[in-house]
């Protein structure tokens, strides 16, 4: 879900005083409900529901639903989730009914930290009474489904150190694990990809094209294939935007 930085001067009273506002009497003045909650953070908005309902005894949630329709009520009742049960949600929805959609899968737990991976699971109990890793285990299999219970565990290294022996050695341990030899050991890419820190991955793709004469992206599309392939990569691929945060 896209962020909305937080709007500055703040008032959670006032905001929730023009959403009343909008939505009272006759008609829904949407463009009020849209200047304010598309331009509130998430916590901000967690903030104007509370507010709503301690200053007019109603649920802002159950205002919105009874007010709007369509694809609107849909994105902004999106945008009143807490990030971890938005994503719970959409968890759930990839995994209920007949097919699963690997991709939102791979897009969620392949790209959270440990402590949003652990919020995640929390509000997947909590929403649906359900637990995630047995249901990721329930809906996926092979090493695709080893890859997701490994980032259901929440426990990568997120330190910022890098030790540059550990890296070569790791560098060296994924070239036999797949360029150097027949077949391909996905375990070793599975253990290094799913523990290392991201500024520790950095420094092992480094090594990696020095010894492979290749980018570690591309050996893993030579490598392996299908949901397991899209995993790998978009954990590579991701890795800029995550060290940026890491560097902050």
């Amino acid at each position: 879900m896209a962020s909305v930085h937080p709007a500055p001067d703040f008032d959670a009273e006032e905001d929730a005083k023009i959403l009343r506002k909008a939505m009272k009497g006759f008609g829904t003045d949407e463009d009020a409900i849209t200047e304010i909650l598309c331009h509130r953070s998430n916590d901000q908005r967690q903030e104007i529901e509370t507010m709503f309902k301690q200053a007019y005894g109603k649920d802002l949630i159950d205002e919105l639903k009874s007010e709007l329709g369509g694809n609107y009520e849909k994105a902004i009742l999106a945008m009143m989730q807490a990030p971890a049960v938005y994503d719970a949600t959409c968890l759930r929805k990839a995994m209920k009914g007949a097919g699963t959609d690997e991709s939102t899968l791979i897009e969620i737990m392949c790209t959270r930290k440990n402590d949003e991976l652990t919020a995640i699971k929390e509000a997947y109990n909590a929403e649906f009474e359900r637990d995630l890793e047995e249901d990721l285990v329930s809906e996926t299999s092979g090493h695709f489904e080893r890859l997701l219970v490994s980032m259901c565990q929440a426990n990568r290294d997120e330190t910022y150190e890098v030790d540059d022996e550990a890296a070569e050695s790791d560098a060296q341990e994924l070239f036999d694990a797949g360029e150097g030899k027949w077949g391909t050991d996905e375990s070793t890419f599975n253990m290094i990809l799913a523990l290392r820190n991201f500024n520790q991955l950095r420094a092992i793709f480094r090594e990696y094209e020095k010894i492979a004469g290749k980018d570690i992206l591309e050996s893993i599309k030579g490598e392996v294939g299908g949901s397991l392939e899209d995993g790998y990569l978009t954990i590579g691929l991701y890795l800029p935007s995550i060290v940026g945060w890491m560097l902050v």
